[in-house]
Formats: structure tokens, C-alpha cells, sequence
């Protein structure tokens, strides 16, 4: 993710708004068409957010997620998550 500066206020709407276009790429480049919109998925994490490094890494781990669906897809490989799996969810989260 391209996020210069560490004095970069993150929750300006400018910086927020280069991060909304970042996840939208995500979702184009991996072909999913999903009912919630990245303008939505990245203020459910700003909302859950308390300082800018894990604003960061829940950004990049929707980023990531979306990647992994455009080259599992291609590859034509499943994932081995079911169809339930939420990263949100807590319990779902890999340590480290």
C-alpha cells in the first residue's frame, strides 16, 4: 500500500479516500462483485480502528483477502475457508 508520510493524518478524508480507492482496485482486479461497497468496508474499519498502524493493517489485510481471491480464482484452487469464514470475526484471526 502507498501511504507516504508518517505525519499523514489518517483520519483526514483525503487520506481515508486514497485508501477507499486502493480496496476498489482490489475488487476489480479479483473480479468480485460484492454487495457492500468499498466506501463501506473501509469505514467499517476506520470505525474499528484505534490508531493509524491498525487502521493500516485491517486496510491491508481487505486488500490482501481480495488478492488472494483474484489468484486462488485464476489458479482455479479453492481457498479452504467456508463460505462462513469472517475476517472480522475474532476468532477467525491468524496470530502474527
Amino acid at each position: 500500500m502507498d501511504v507516504s508520510g508518517q505525519e499523514t493524518d489518517w483520519r483526514s478524508a483525503a487520506f481515508r479516500q486514497k485508501l477507499v480507492s486502493q480496496i476498489e482496485d482490489a475488487m476489480r482486479k479479483a473480479g468480485v462483485g460484492h454487495s457492500i461497497s468499498s466506501k463501506n468496508m473501509e469505514n467499517h474499519v476506520f470505525l474499528k480502528a484505534k490508531t493509524r498502524d491498525e487502521y493500516l493493517s485491517l486496510v491491508a489485510r481487505l486488500i490482501i483477502h481480495f488478492r488472494d481471491i483474484c489468484v486462488f480464482g485464476v489458479l482455479g484452487l479453492s481457498r479452504g475457508a467456508p463460505a462462513s469464514w469472517n475476517p472480522w470475526k475474532p476468532s477467525n484471526r491468524t496470530s502474527g
